[in-house]
């Protein structure tokens, strides 16, 4: 005789499943206090969840597998669900397996850590975000309810409090990147902040930083720099090449003797020191190669023969760390000035010096458009070197030929600061 099928009224929890799973005949639960019903697979130690709809007949949606989505869970989940589904019912009803906001961040946390396409500086700030802030006001959050109240609720009011909105912003940016990515590998069957940004949030506009280091500033920086040359060669030099070259603090500090080519007057930067993991090659002027020696005759003349433009004193065969590096600008930019302000000034004047902003972008390493790349193919190196030759003419008025001076002599006056706006016209 075959055995009747049968369907349960219960009350439903992980508990009851398991208990009901032994009988082959119980192949469904239902719940007479929520719209759900569990069904059993052939191998009952599994089963799944479904949403029952009633809107001219019952309509089954499959919301979660069982025991991955436990019963709380979906009990909890309910709720978001049916209202996702009273806004759009064509919507997904399903619901994820990871109970809290913490659980996500924490696999985007260990992804982040062997994630080799990301720089050091990137993946750490990343971290940096997920760690102090993220974690510790949403980690215990049920993911079930996050949405753009309880991000204001709990982590976007209490932050604008405290730091800045830019600060904020990014935050929240990396918290969407952490969501995007588990929509994409599957880890998550709907990404809660779909549509949200930082507008919704707060109105108030977000004001660039203003310029730090104008052109005026080049005659003192680079007399200052001249008197430092003696005693902090290695300093000077970093700051030297990121300013006649626009380069970033990491490929600058981690440049190689071998990538620098002084008879052929070129400075290669492999893509694995770039921020943009390109391959980057700059022009070197007759200026760049003239002060370029004057540092190897004095690293030469110390002792010093090794690979790295920028060597740790404290790591043999290492450059010098991030941290080491940033340390540099503190000491000689005494906090009136970052790294990132030096790496600007140069842009702010190349245009008064008349070179073209795709120029320009090429000189900085930014991806270039389809028709950008085209235009540029065969004349790519000629524009580049044309615009740090006008650069570094311009520069050499305001007191770099000075420390292009092997001697070491001290100049009688300081050059007066030159406007660019005209200048070589």
């Amino acid at each position: 005789m075959t055995a009747t099928l049968k369907t349960l009224t219960v009350k439903l929890s992980d508990a009851v499943i398991k208990q009901h799973a032994v009988d082959p005949t119980i192949t469904e639960l239902k719940d007479p206090r929520h719209p759900l019903r569990f069904r059993y697979r052939h191998d009952r130690s599994k089963g799944s969840w479904h949403l029952v709809r009633f809107d001219k007949g019952a309509k089954w949606k499959k919301a979660a597998n069982w025991p991955d989505v436990p019963a709380r869970v979906m009990l909890d989940s309910l709720p978001v669900v049916q209202a996702r589904l009273l806004a759009d019912p064509s919507a997904a009803a399903t619901v994820d397996g990871w109970e809290r906001v913490g659980q996500v961040l924490e696999w985007y946390a260990a992804r982040l850590n062997t994630d080799n396409s990301l720089s050091k500086s990137r993946r750490g700030s990343s971290l940096s975000a997920i760690r102090c802030q993220l974690l510790p006001a949403l980690g215990d959050l049920p993911l079930c309810k996050l949405n753009a109240d309880t991000l204001d609720r709990h982590l976007v009011w209490h932050m604008q409090a405290e730091y800045s909105l830019s600060y904020v912003k990014s935050v929240l940016d990396v918290l969407k990147v952490v969501f995007g990515a588990a929509l994409t590998l599957k880890k998550i069957t709907v990404n809660p902040l779909l549509g949200v940004s930082f507008s919704h949030f707060t109105k108030a506009k977000i004001k660039p930083k203003g310029a730090r280091l104008r052109h005026v500033a080049v005659v003192d920086l680079l007399a200052e720099w001249g008197e430092a040359f003696t005693t902090e060669p290695a300093a000077v030099t970093l700051l030297v090449l990121m300013l006649t070259h626009a380069t970033r603090i990491t490929e600058t500090r981690l440049a190689k003797w071998k990538n620098i080519h002084l008879e052929a007057g070129e400075w290669f930067i492999p893509a694995d020191d770039t921020k943009s993991k390109r391959d980057h090659l700059l022009p070197l002027t007759t200026q760049a190669v003239a002060f370029l020696e004057r540092y190897r005759a004095q690293q030469r003349a110390q002792g010093y023969d090794g690979a790295y433009l920028f060597p740790a004193t404290s790591r043999a065969g290492r450059p010098i760390s991030r941290s080491q590096a940033f340390a540099i600008f503190a000491r000689l930019g005494a906090g009136e000035w970052t790294s990132h302000d030096l790496r600007k000034l140069a842009p702010s004047i190349w245009a008064n010096l008349g070179v073209d902003s795709l120029v320009g972008k090429l000189l900085l390493n930014h991806a270039l458009t389809e028709l950008e790349r085209t235009y540029f193919q065969a004349m790519g190196e000629v524009v580049k070197r044309n615009a740090l030759e006008r650069w570094h003419c311009w520069l050499d008025a305001q007191g770099f030929d000075a420390l292009q001076d092997k001697t070491g002599a001290r100049r009688v006056s300081k050059p007066v600061a030159l406007d660019p706006s005209g200048w070589l016209a």
